[in-house]
């Protein structure tokens, strides 16, 4: 934890802090009570822990000056005027937990634990049993502060630390997938396409001298492409094969990573569709999860199939409120939302938003049993 950097927490919480100084009213009640020359130097120490207060939250390497210069004029309070100055030593303790480094931090609950016993040591005897009550937990409570506020700082550190580290590993897998993809284009297409051309180069010297041999050629032209083609759609194929079973499992790791309940309903590894229906599916259940773990903040996530005689519906939905921020709650509010569409086109589908104010964010996938595109492709073949 050492070199953790709390600067644009501190910042936030600096400006935040400013609407607490009207708490100060108290003090500066009790400081106009007082003689002519101890509310003069009343009031200027006040100021003067008022800028300390405000610089201790944008000055980050004189931080520590700051806190001691606060406790010390706490400290005058409670020995020239009244022990309950005690109580602005809640202006100090959520500077404490900012410190920087591990050393600071603790440094500074030594000194408030220190001054808080030299303080209440003193003034033991004049306290009540009453006193005591109202005392010894609030301060309790101002010792137990900087460990609270140290504690949230470095959960939201962590939390953007992770973002970055989940983001460098996405760009990685890009990067990876990028390279096997070249790889196989490479080792599959490489040596048949070099052919294709030796033997268009071969034939094309061919047709002049021997018309019969140059049209041999071509054939094994036209037979070494159509190898090819076969290739590249096994290929494809290899990359982009997926099912609405094994899809829906891999829902399940993902939402659970974000901690996010989920709830199925519905025969996924029954589902009776095509590969090309289980292919484009699988690829929209992927985006919609996605969808919902990046942009939703939700605590559950159901995901629903039914499947009848007319078609195959899928219905993804969460209690988030990401997507009802979109400023257009329609397919084409994002790239994903149009994405999925697109696929769905394909094979007569049909995408439903929805994501009203109050309300689960629910994307429904709907695709028909006949294909119309598939089936006009197979007759044309």
């Amino acid at each position: 934890m050492n070199g953790f950097k709390m600067r644009p927490f501190g910042k936030g919480m600096g400006v935040f802090q400013l609407i607490w100084l009207v708490y100060l009213t108290s003090p500066i009640y009790s400081i106009l009570q007082k003689p002519t020359h101890d509310e003069w130097i009343g009031l200027a120490l006040l100021l003067l822990f008022i800028v300390a207060n405000c610089l201790c939250y944008w000055d980050e390497k004189r931080r520590m000056v700051y806190v001691l210069t606060m406790l010390a004029i706490i400290v005058f309070f409670c020995f020239h005027y009244h022990i309950n100055f005690w109580f602005m030593s809640f202006y100090v303790a959520p500077v404490i937990g900012l410190m920087a480094s591990v050393r600071q931090f603790y440094a500074g609950v030594v000194i408030l634990l220190a001054l808080f016993a030299l303080v209440f040591g003193t003034h033991i005897h004049q306290f009540s049993g009453d006193d005591l009550v109202v005392l010894l937990p609030s301060s309790a409570l101002m010792l137990v502060f900087p460990f609270i506020i140290r504690a949230g700082v470095r959960s939201k550190e962590l939390r953007n630390q992770l973002n970055s580290a989940n983001e460098e590993i996405a760009r990685l897998i890009k990067n990876e997938e990028r390279q096997r993809i070249s790889r196989d284009l490479h080792d599959t297409l490489g040596h048949t396409l070099s052919l294709i051309t030796l033997k268009s180069e071969l034939a094309e010297k061919l047709i002049p001298r021997n018309p019969e041999k140059a049209a041999q050629e071509v054939r094994d032209i036209q037979m070494t492409s159509r190898a090819a083609l076969k290739q590249v759609r096994e290929l494809v194929s290899g990359m982009n094969a997926v099912s609405i079973h094994d899809e829906i499992r891999h829902a399940r790791q993902i939402l659970a990573a974000a901690r996010i309940g989920v709830e199925t309903e519905g025969d996924f590894a029954g589902l009776d569709a095509s590969p090309l229906i289980q292919n484009i599916l699988g690829m929209c259940l992927r985006e919609a999860v996605t969808n919902v773990v990046k942009h939703s903040k939700a605590s559950l996530c159901r995901i629903a199939l039914h499947e009848d005689d007319s078609g195959i519906t899928v219905t993804v939905s969460d209690n988030g409120e990401g997507l009802r921020r979109a400023s257009c709650p329609t397919p084409s509010s994002g790239r994903g939302l149009l994405g999925m569409k697109e696929r769905l086109d394909l094979i007569d589908g049909k995408l439903t938003f929805q994501a009203e104010e109050g309300q689960e964010t629910t994307v429904t996938f709907t695709v028909p049993k006949i294909v119309k595109h598939q089936k006009s492709g197979e007759n044309a073949q």
